[in-house]
């Protein structure tokens, strides 16, 4: 008895091609998550340093910024943390093969938390060993753009995403240069170079993403496009 299916075994080629076509849209879907990443950190970075900058300006003396200033400084990068954090968890959810897929955007997504905290308990640290608490005007921006840098390559690894990987290396940069900018002009400096690239980037990154949408389009066919 003959068999009833109809479908004809697909060819090595055609699995290929068909493995490739899958891989291409994983890579688009995940790469299409790159640009909220970085509206989130450019608006927290240039807000965030702004207010900071402002405060330590109107009280015309002390470096380090209010407490109410430091709050609202906090709870940008913490929101910005949560974006990155979801994002990258759901980065690897309904993809084939998704163990690992979920496996990186689980480990990715908390570490931006994990990393956050460990940088506060360091630098508590250090003042509990004398380190002046002004330092910490130096200390913490330089620390958290530097983390927030490597984590960007990390990501654009990840995504095959070139503007991460730029902006994660220009990030990391930037901590070493910002370290010796006077204070507190060094957050007006954060401001500017951090959170206007971050937002400069991602609007390129969202054009990398349509062009990238567009050549996994028409490698598929004119049947997806």
């Amino acid at each position: 008895m003959e068999p009833t299916n109809d479908e004809t075994p697909l060819t090595p080629a055609q699995m290929l091609a068909l493995l490739e076509d899958q891989q291409r849209t994983v890579a688009g879907r995940m790469a299409s998550f790159v640009p909220w990443i970085l509206l989130s950190w450019g608006v927290a970075w240039l807000a965030g340093f702004l207010i900071l900058w402002v405060d330590v300006v109107l009280y015309d003396g002390p470096t380090v910024p209010s407490v109410p200033a430091g709050v609202i400084f906090g709870g940008l990068l913490a929101a910005a943390a949560v974006v990155s954090m979801v994002l990258g968890i759901r980065s690897g959810r309904g993809l084939r093969g998704t163990r690992e897929s979920a496996f990186v955007g689980i480990v990715y997504g908390n570490m931006w938390w994990i990393g956050s905290i460990a940088l506060i308990v360091i630098g508590r640290a250090l003042v509990d060993r004398g380190m002046p608490v002004a330092l910490l005007a130096v200390f913490f921006p330089s620390a958290y753009f530097f983390y927030a840098g490597v984590m960007y390559v990390m990501s654009g690894l990840v995504w095959r995403a070139r503007p991460m990987v730029l902006l994660g290396i220009w990030s990391v940069a930037m901590s070493a240069v910002g370290a010796f900018v006077p204070l507190p002009t060094h957050y007006l400096f954060y401001a500017i170079a951090g959170g206007g690239a971050f937002l400069l980037v991602a609007a390129w990154s969202t054009w990398w993403v349509h062009l990238a949408r567009r050549r996994v389009a028409r490698a598929a066919g004119p049947d997806h496009a």
